[in-house]
C-alpha cells in the first residue's frame, strides 16, 4: 500500500512539472511571435516594452478564458490597448501580420480561383 501511494505521488509530482514546462513552452513560443512583430513593426525601445508588457498581462488570461467569448472580449481588450501604443500604420501593419499568421489554412483557401477544386480534391 505505501509502495502504491509513493509510486502515485511520483506520478502526479511528474504530471505537475511537465503541465507547467508545456505552459513555459507556450508563453515561450509567444513572446518569440512578440519579438518577431516587434522587429517587423519596428518598434521604438519604449513601444517594445510596452508591447511585451501588454503580451505577459494578456497571455495568461486569454489562455485560461472559460469560453470563447471571454477569449474574444480579452482579445479585443488586447488589441484596444495594442492601438494606444502603435502609430496608426505600425497597428495596420500588425493588424495585417496577425491576421495572416491567425489561420494560414484559410488564407490559402481565399487565394484560390472562385470555382475551381482544389488540387487536393483530385
Amino acid at each position: 500500500m505505501k509502495t502504491i501511494k509513493i509510486v502515485l505521488s511520483a506520478f502526479a509530482m511528474l504530471a505537475m512539472v511537465s503541465f507547467t514546462n508545456a505552459q513555459n513552452a507556450d508563453k515561450a513560443t509567444h513572446m518569440e511571435k512578440v519579438e518577431n512583430y516587434i522587429k517587423q513593426l519596428d518598434l521604438t525601445p519604449e513601444q517594445a516594452e510596452k508591447s511585451r508588457e501588454l503580451s505577459s498581462k494578456y497571455f495568461d488570461l486569454i489562455k485560461n478564458a472559460a469560453t470563447p467569448e471571454e477569449r474574444k472580449k480579452l482579445t479585443d481588450e488586447a488589441d484596444a490597448e495594442a492601438k494606444k501604443i502603435l502609430t496608426e500604420e505600425q497597428y495596420k501593419k500588425y493588424y495585417a501580420l496577425k491576421t495572416a499568421n491567425k489561420n494560414p489554412k484559410q488564407e490559402q483557401k481565399s487565394a484560390r480561383i472562385p470555382n475551381q477544386p482544389h488540387p487536393s480534391s483530385n
